[in-house]
Parts: C-alpha cells; structure tokens; sequence
C-alpha cells in the first residue's frame, strides 16, 4: 500500500505516493528541515498510507459513482413502468 506525507500546517502533501513508508518519512524530515525550522508543526504532520483504489489510477468507478448509477437506474426502471 503506498504511502504519502502530509503537513497539516502548510497543506504540503507528497507530491506521489511511495511504496516504501521511509522514504514518504525521509519527505516528512526534510520538509520539516526546509520550511519549518527542523520543528514538528503545530498544527501535526505525518506518514499516512493511501489505498490504491484512491491514487485515481484505476479504472473502476468509486463507491460514489455506483451509487449514483444504482439510482439511475432505478429512477429509470420506474419511468419505463409507467
């Protein structure tokens, strides 16, 4: 599962998933070295894995999208039976 690193303080996030967690870590500890001071921000930062159903790269439609879909069709079942 890949991972991505996010600060809560400035809204950076990685800019791709890495498949290794360390080297979405090594991300944290140099964003924090580069734009804040070294310090941890106050506002939390972390590592946080990302299902790959989330990076955008497949080609099946999310959860959301069924659901529509589900009531269209049942929207459209009901006008064909009238």
């Amino acid at each position: 599962m890949p991972h991505e690193y996010w600060c809560r303080q400035c809204g950076a996030a990685s800019p791709d998933q890495r498949e290794r967690r360390a080297d979405a870590e090594d991300e944290l500890v140099e964003h924090r070295r580069s734009v804040h001071g070294g310090l941890r921000p106050e506002a939390g930062d972390g590592v946080r894995s990302v299902h790959a159903d989330a990076r955008g790269d497949g080609i099946l439609p999310t959860g959301s999208l069924w659901a529509l879909l589900f009531l269209l069709a049942l929207l459209l079942a009901n006008c064909w039976g009238h």
